[in-house]
This record gives C-alpha cells, structure tokens and sequence, in this order.
C-alpha cells in the first residue's frame, strides 16, 4: 500500500515516536509506548521555526535527568510522527530539538515527565548558546556563502547545513563586538541578498534564497485537499486592508549615490495597481549596497505581499507528510478557496484523536 492510501485510510493508527540524541546527534535510543500527550508547532515565518511539547510516562524513573540519562542538559531529540495500517508502519521527521527545561510530576496515582523541544536556532541567538565571547569580524570581498560556511561550521560546529550558492561579495567589514549572537551575524547577511535562514525538519541549517513566482508555478503540490477525504474545515481570510502592490527598497548610501529598486504589480491581476490603484510600501535597509539586490529584496517583499492577502486556515486529519513550504492544492467553493498554497504553520496535538492545522498562503502571479 503507498503511502498516500495509508496517510487517506479510515482505520490507520497514529505512531509518534522519540529518538534521543547525544549534543552531535547520534541516536541512543528511543521510545514510542511511554508518550501520554504533547504539542508541536511550525512556523515558517520565524527563523526559530519550530517548538514541541511532550509528556511522558516515568513510571519506572527512566526519564529523571541525570548525568548518565537520555534525558540530559544539552541533549538533543528527534520527534517522528506517522501511521500503522496493516501491520505497515511509515514515520515522518518533524525535526531536531534542543532539550528544554523539564518538569516532573510525581502523585500517588502518576509519574509523569513534560519535555520542551526548542528548535535548535537556539543554539545561536544567545537563548542556549551563540553569544560571542570575542568580537568577530568577517572581511570586505568575501563570498557570502562561504562566509556563512565558515560561521556555521567554525564557530558551532554545525555538521549538518544547506547552503544554497551566493557569489555575491560582502560589501564592507562585518565586525559584530562581543555580546552579540551567531544568529545576528546570519541574519545580516541573510538580508543583505533577501536569502532565508532556518533550521529544517530533518536539523539541517538552511541558507536559502527565495522562490520566485515562477518557480512556484513550477512545483506541484504535494498534496490536493478538496471538502472529502482528510479535509474537514477552513477559514479563507483576505487582508485587503495592508495589501502593498509597490515596494520600493532603499538601500545604502554611496559616493553621494543612494541605491534603490521598485517591484510593481503589473500583472492586471485583481489586486494589481490598475485594478486597485497603488498601494505603496518603502523599506530602508542600510545593509543593501548595489541597485540589483534593491531589486531582488523589493521583488521578493511584493511576492510576500500578494501572497499574505489571502489565507486559509486548514483543519485536517493528521497529515505528517506535510512540511512548512510545501506547495498543496486545496479546492472548496463553499469559501472561494481554490488554487495552490505554499504552508506557512502547522500545529497538532500528539493525540490518538488528533487534528492538525495548517495555514497556508496563497499563491499568486505578480509582476
């Protein structure tokens, strides 16, 4: 049976499952039985993109914290959700997680551990780690992905990143003095070329560079809601009261020369300025230093835009197939929802009656 019929069946039952984790992410075991009840939350609009929250059952004082314990200060874990049907199991990665603070019940009637998961940007913007002790300082004219190789690697540690290619060169020195967090320095140059930063599913780094229109227009959805099946309600939500259809992009001041780019929708689509007039944004942004990334930050800003207009807020039956960025096609002419949408959140309870949330942007062509 593929797994898009044991995902649709009637009778599947849901497995959540714990693999523990050392600090350098080796398993040393794991756990499915001992889980009560627990929360997860994803959020692609973050750079701390997702939090868990699991209860256990400590029955036997497996999971008090201790030195030689699973469960253990700077201890990682990897929360896996999915389905048993027919003796057939499949599990999905819903990513890697710091250890937060823990909380221990003990009654007469119930032994019982609550764990925090905390997506592991924590690791760089001070909350656990990523706090410079010294000051640092990244040169003029170097690669921009480099550099955030160089960072990740050297400075955390990190083994496990996705950087997508980035020749563009840094523009002046980069000092960031003592104090301030890895997680700033990514960001800086993040927003220098309007790339994206985040901890994916699977605990990889991603530095990534925006989608553009057509590249949505290119991705199939990986999943087609309609009002049968997993689909059970949504609410379609348009924001035309902070729709922005031209931004202008001001960036930094050189030699007398300010340099800028506007992005217009110009498409004739409904919310284009000949159908609605313009509606204008301007962001200033002091790390931006040459017209073509102007462009490219103010291309991107009009996407975000025109896509957050419109919004569906998805209640399903669990689908852990599902990621944050994942493109799905979602049909219910009750709402006028139709077309594809890219998911930015998702939240469900570990439950075995369950149900999950998604909301999703629309995607839309501009100009």
């Amino acid at each position: 049976m593929n797994e898009d019929n044991i995902i649709n069946a009637n009778f599947k039952k849901y497995i959540y499952k714990i693999e523990w984790l050392t600090p350098q992410e080796e398993v040393i075991g794991d756990v499915t039985g001992d889980i009560i009840s627990g929360s997860a939350n994803f959020d692609a609009t973050n750079n701390n993109r997702r939090s868990v929250s699991l209860t256990l059952r400590n029955l036997n004082k497996q999971y008090i914290p201790s030195p030689t314990s699973k469960m253990w200060i700077n201890n990682k874990f990897r929360l896996l959700c999915g389905y048993e049907y027919n003796g057939e199991q499949i599990l999905y990665n819903q990513g890697v997680y710091v250890l937060g603070n823990p909380s221990l019940l003990s009654t007469p009637t119930q032994k019982e551990v609550t764990i925090e998961g905390l997506d592991k940007w924590v690791l760089l913007d001070g909350t656990i780690a990523g706090t410079l002790a010294n000051k640092h300082i990244i040169n003029v004219d170097t690669r921009i992905d480099e550099v955030v190789k160089s960072i990740i690697t050297d400075l955390i540690g990190e083994t496990k990143y996705i950087i997508d290619e980035c020749s563009v060169l840094t523009p002046y020195t980069i000092e960031k003095p003592a104090g301030s967090t890895i997680a700033d320095m990514l960001l800086e140059l993040a927003n220098m070329v309007s790339y994206s930063v985040y901890y994916n599913e699977e605990g990889y780094l991603c530095f990534k560079k925006p989608l553009k229109p057509e590249d949505y227009a290119i991705t199939p959805p990986v999943w087609q809601y309609t009002t049968s099946g997993l689909y059970l309600q949504s609410t379609r939500e348009l924001n035309w009261n902070d729709i922005k259809n031209s931004i202008t992009v001001y960036g930094m001041t050189e030699n007398g020369y300010q340099y800028t780019a506007t992005a217009k929708d110009l498409t004739g689509s409904e919310l284009s300025i000949d159908k609605i007039g313009e509606r204008v944004k301007v962001i200033e942004d002091d790390n931006i230093y040459s017209d073509d990334l102007c462009q490219q930050r103010a291309n991107y800003e009009l996407q975000q835009s025109i896509m957050a207009q419109e919004t569906v807020n998805i209640t399903s039956i669990p689908n852990f197939k599902l990621k944050l960025d994942d493109v799905i096609n979602v049909e219910d002419e009750n709402n006028g929802t139709t077309g594809n949408y890219v998911i930015r959140n998702i939240s469900y309870d570990l439950s075995y009656r369950s149900t999950m949330n998604i909301g999703v942007w629309a995607i839309r062509n501009i100009g």
